[in-house]
């Protein structure tokens, strides 16, 4: 009797032990799991609302259905652009904190040597996500119906015009210098967190023009007017709106991108994982129509896309930068 007494304790004391044993697994592979589905946080160098935020969210959206991990979108803004590339070239190498940009990311550290990052260096690209051409809207009060008469306007008022942006040297700032360096006029910059929120002050009538590409909604309800697309080829959500060189002012084409990078050092696994992930996104149709509907066109593809776009923005803008004499330097 004794022997079966001890026996049974035993087998109690071992069935015990197992239960232990297992919670402890089960608790691993929790926390295990936990680390593996870790949000990837997407920073945006703006404030919410303008193009950027909004095709970065649409992006995200669609990534983390695809990778199973959250991608969170923090907005950045500050320091017209600054700020958000600084912050991300210094975090961890490791996919969970990346950049989507656009053009300004480009052409910023061209314009001003305070910029604390190296598009080519700093980053790895993940990809390009679109390219688009940005809408030069001005308030219906003012008196230019075309591009040409607004050039004209604004040479014969020198600093009685202003037009707005997201901060300085920001690409709506860069477009608006090189406008006033090659119409030979002087209009004020008003520096916004925002293209959106300087948008709204074009409709409000506070501000007398801008450059987003998310005017239309504005443009079809006649709060904004529409004088020309910034970029190589009109934009088919607009089709009488011509571009800037159509209108009659060569010189003022803007190949405006946004897209998305990593910290240099990040592991080429994960880069491509991502890479591949986006693609996948962009090429959903309901990711292409809304991005079209933003004036947005999808590109996707391999990570070398978005490469070859900062070394022909860092050739092309250099030689546009050093002809207009643009500097953006905030110290």
């Amino acid at each position: 009797m004794q022997r079966n007494s001890v026996s049974s304790a035993g087998r109690r004391r071992a069935a015990a032990r197992l239960l232990v044993i297992g919670a402890m697994l089960a608790c691993g592979a929790s926390i295990a799991g936990a680390q593996a589905i870790q949000p990837i946080k997407m920073v945006v160098p703006y404030a919410a609302g303008g193009v950027t935020d909004q095709a970065a969210r649409v992006l995200a959206e669609r990534m983390s259905q695809i990778l199973g991990q959250p991608l969170l979108v923090e907005n950045r803004p500050g320091a017209g652009s600054r700020l958000g590339p600084q912050a991300v070239a210094q975090g961890p190498a490791d996919g969970s904190q990346l950049l989507f940009t656009n053009i300004s990311f480009s052409t910023l550290p061209l314009a001003d040597k305070s910029v604390r990052y190296d598009p080519l260096k700093s980053f790895a690209p993940v990809g390009l996500a679109a390219v688009y051409g940005a809408i030069l809207v001005v308030k219906p009060a003012l008196q230019a119906r075309n591009l040409q008469e607004l050039v004209d306007l604004a040479r014969k008022n020198p600093g009685k015009l202003s037009y707005g942006s997201a901060g300085m040297g920001s690409g709506a700032h860069f477009v608006g210098e090189y406008f006033k360096s090659l119409t030979g006029s002087h209009v004020v910059h008003i520096p916004y967190r925002s293209t959106s929120a300087a948008l709204n002050d074009v409709a409000g009538g506070l501000l007398d023009w801008t450059i987003d590409a998310t005017a239309k909604p504005l443009i079809d309800a006649g709060k904004v007017r529409p004088l020309a697309v910034i970029g190589a080829q009109r934009d088919p959500r607009l089709p009488d709106v011509p571009t800037a060189a159509e209108a009659g002012l060569n010189g003022l084409d803007f190949n405006a991108w946004v897209g998305l990078l990593a910290p240099v050092d990040t592991p080429a696994p994960v880069l491509e994982r991502l890479n591949k992930a986006m693609a996948t996104a962009l090429e959903d149709p309901a990711v292409r129509q809304r991005y079209l509907e933003m004036g947005l066109v999808p590109r996707g593809g391999p990570a070398e896309r978005l490469t070859e776009q900062l070394r022909d923005d860092a050739t092309r803008y250099r030689k546009v930068i050093e002809k207009a004499k643009i500097k953006f330097d905030v110290g």
